[in-house]
Parts: C-alpha cells; structure tokens; sequence
C-alpha cells in the first residue's frame, strides 16, 4: 500500500467530517482549509504539481479567504464569536492539523521533481497551456460546474454564518 496516499486520504476525510459536524463558522473554515492542503497533496502524490499548486493557490488562498471573510462581514456588532473553546475536539483537530502540515513540508523537501520522475510522463506534462486546453475544449462543462460548485458554497456558508437572512 502506499503509505503517503492513506496518510492524506485519512486527512481530507477527517477534516471534511470535522468541517460539516462543527457548530461554529471559523473552525469549520480551518477544517475547510485542512481539506484543500490534504487534497493538494494528494495531487502531488498523484503527479500532478500544477494542480496541486492551484489547490493552494486558489482554493486555499483566495477561496477560502473570501468565505472567511464574508463569515467576519455577516456578524452584527451585537454578535461576538463563539467563546474560546475549550473544547478537546478543537484541540485534537488543531494538533492533527499541524502533524500534517509538517508531514507535507517534509514530503515537499524531497522535492517535486523526484515526486514526478519516478514514472516516464509524457513531454509537457503539467505545463499550463495543456491544462488549459484540457479545460476549455474537452472539460468545459466540468469546469463551469465547478464554478456553479463554488457559488452553491458561497451560499452556503453565507448562510450558515447569518443567523436571519
């Protein structure tokens, strides 16, 4: 078995469960963002670097700041967050996350191109404009609906962050 793929695997599950089992918006936003640093691992692993480079980079980065965000903009000034939690849950979760996030440096020092040349990969795997090409003229409706995906959330926590709509 392939020790990296069950490590990561285990972490974008128990964090996507952490992330919707939650009752408060922010710690179910770091769960949000402990799913998308999983996933893009498991990109690399599945050798795929820009990918998992987009995974960062946009979902992690602008997505998930802009979510956060509108949670922060959709609390009245007579609301305050929850209380410090005290709660082991959190803890546990918040340690959980930090053992991965050293885990995933270390497996980044090794470097993505001995993660990638472990197997013969066609001439231009990876480069940008394949990747566009791929999306715009053979995956366009999947693209889009990705888009959609990404607005349904928005909503979503959007909701889940406004007590009355």
């Amino acid at each position: 078995m392939d020790y990296y793929f069950i490590i990561f695997a285990i972490m974008a599950v128990g964090a996507a469960i952490f992330t919707i089992t939650v009752r408060d918006a922010l710690p179910s936003a770091l769960g949000l963002l402990t799913v998308f640093i999983a996933l893009s691992a498991l990109y690399l692993h599945l050798h795929a670097p820009l990918i998992a480079i987009f995974q960062v980079s946009i979902y992690a980065g602008a997505i998930l700041v802009l979510v956060v965000f509108v949670i922060m903009l959709l609390i009245t000034p007579d609301e305050q967050l929850g209380s410090p939690q005290k709660n082991i849950s959190y803890r546990s979760m918040g340690a959980i996350l930090g053992a991965y996030l050293i885990a995933l440096l270390i497996i980044g020092m090794k470097g993505i191109n001995q993660i990638v040349s472990r197997k013969g990969l066609p001439d231009g795997f990876g480069h940008p404009s394949l990747v566009g090409e791929l999306f715009f003229k053979h995956y366009l409706l999947h693209f889009e609906m990705a888009s959609v995906l990404l607005l349904v959330a928005l909503i979503a926590a959007i909701y889940l962050a406004k007590k009355k709509l």
